[in-house]
Order: C-alpha cells, then sequence, then structure tokens
C-alpha cells in the first residue's frame, strides 16, 4: 500500500517543519515540501494536522498469568486501544515461572501476540538461573532480537530474583551488551511486612502501601545500581524511586552510567490539533 500525506506538519524529536510523507509498503520513503504524488497513490489530506511519529510503549502486561490472575488485555485487545490513541508498537514482558524453561515460555508469548493489531517485542525476564539459562540468554539475543532482560526483586516464592540470579544475569547481559531492566523492591522485606500486617488483622487494599514503606524501593534500587556498577553492565529501572527517598550517594555520583529508557517513536500518526499561527 502507498500513501501520501500532504499538506501537514511533521513534527519530529528536533523539530517541527510544513512537509508531504510519502510512504510505500509500510515505510516512509520521503519527506518534503510540495511533493507530486505517484500515480495511483492514495492521498490523504492533512492539512490543519499534525503529522507525528506513532509511539512504542516500552512497558506492557498484555494476557498476563500472574500469580492467580490474568490481565484483562489480550494481545488483540490491548494493542487494538493503543493504537486508537496512537501507539504504534508495544514491548510486552515474557515472564517464566519458577524453573520454567526460559524459551519455552518466550515462545508460548510469541504464540499469544501473533492476533497482536500493531507491532510487538520482548523483554524477557530472568526468574531463576541454571545451565540452560546463559544459553536461552545467548539464543535470545542471537536469534530473536531480543536485548533486555527483566529482573523482579519483588514477589517472593513466585518469580522474585534472588542476588545469585541477579548477578549471574547482569554478568551474561554484559556479556551479550544487552540492558538489564530491574523491578526494585526488596521482595524479603515486603514479604515480611506483608506477614506482620495479616497477622493484624489487615487483609484488604489498605495492606498493600503498608507493606511497601518507601525504604523498601530505596534499599533494592540502591542494591541493583551497585551491582550494576561492579559488573560494569546498563540497567533500566521500571519503577523510579518515590519522592523523598535518598536512595545512596552513590546514585548521585553515577548518575550518567544508569540507563533510564524512555519511551520512543516509529511510523506516523496523524492529530487533529490545534496549530500555532
Amino acid at each position: 500500500m502507498s500513501v501520501i500525506i500532504k499538506g501537514g506538519t511533521v513534527v519530529n524529536a528536533d523539530q517541527s517543519f510544513r512537509a508531504d510523507v510519502y510512504c510505500d509498503d509500510g515505510i516512509i520513503q520521503a519527506v518534503g515540501p510540495d511533493m507530486d504524488a505517484p500515480s495511483g497513490v492514495d492521498v490523504v489530506d492533512a492539512g490543519g494536522c499534525y503529522v507525528m511519529p506513532g509511539g512504542i510503549d516500552p512497558h506492557t502486561h498484555m494476557e498476563l498469568p500472574f500469580m492467580g490472575t490474568v490481565a484483562s488485555e489480550d494481545f488483540f485487545s490491548g494493542t487494538t486501544a493503543g493504537a486508537v490513541g496512537g501507539t504504534t508498537m508495544i514491548i510486552d514482558f515474557v515472564i517464566p515461572g519458577p524453573q520454567e524453561d526460559v524459551l519455552e515460555t518466550y515462545h508460548k508469548w510469541r504464540g499469544w501476540a501473533e492476533k497482536s493489531a500493531t507491532d510487538y517485542s520482548f523483554h524477557v525476564a530472568i526468574t531463576w538461573w541454571g545451565d540452560s539459562v546463559p544459553d536461552a540468554m545467548g539464543t535470545l539475543c542471537r536469534d530473536y532480537g531480543v536485548n533486555s532482560f527483566k529482573h523482579f526483586m519483588a514477589y517472593k516464592g513466585a518469580i522474585m530474583a534472588d542476588d545469585e540470579t541477579l548477578v549471574n544475569s547482569f554478568t551474561r547481559a554484559r556479556e551479550l551488551g544487552a540492558l538489564c531492566t530491574v523491578h526494585a523492591e526488596s521482595g524479603e522485606l515486603v514479604d515480611h511486612f506483608q506477614t506482620k500486617i495479616f497477622e493484624s488483622g489487615i487483609t484488604g487494599p489498605e495492606g498493600h502501601p503498608q507493606s511497601r514503606p518507601p525504604q523498601v524501593e530505596g534499599e533494592a534500587a540502591n542494591r541493583a545500581i551497585r551491582f550494576a556498577q561492579m559488573i560494569d553492565v546498563l540497567i533500566h529501572s521500571t519503577k523510579l524511586p518515590v519522592p523523598g527517598v535518598k536512595v545512596s550517594v552513590y546514585l548521585e555520583k553515577y548518575w550518567l552510567d544508569i540507563c533510564w529508557l524512555m519511551t520512543v517513536f516509529t511510523v506516523i500518526l496523524i492529530l487533529n490539533l490545534p496549530q500555532p499561527t
């Protein structure tokens, strides 16, 4: 399919300007002013509109089975809803259970994602460590384009990565040139406080924040950052430390060594928004 979008204001990361956009076979082929439409090409009048890249959501959980529940959105309904709002790609999470084969879990998620309405990719969680895991990480990077691995420091008894798993996985990711992402909450402390709260008779949702005081996050974020610095691997924290918590002077000193992912963009989206005169 070929299309030319004419008369809009193209918005890129560095500048905005009036231009036409010619796309063929799903790829932007040319951007420029007053372009002639090739024969047989669909013409979209974008006069008075912004023409922007579509968004990539780098953190989604479509139809995720999690501790006795399943996420309400599947890959079709979730990506369809995202597309309506301008998100044209997602990066979801493959999450093996304890001792579940990493590659088999990846292929299971790929099967679920075949019904996606938009583009998709995956982070892969490392939830345990064994002889097969480093080979699986290498295969995922080499053959399937995976370049980030997730580590849950919370959820003791389910998918929590202990310190041994963190060190081994961070080291393997460093060898592969991959990024490590972390959910930084101390699983041991959360489990301790949950037990105390249940024993006090609190069983409702109000107990959730009480089981996670700010220091629980600060301790785990500090530990992940120190591990990453010593192993010399880049990390991305999917949960930023809560306001008012000083993680450590280490974080301030080595801030530039820590990689915080930002939302990036792909494809194009036409927005009918007021334009400056």
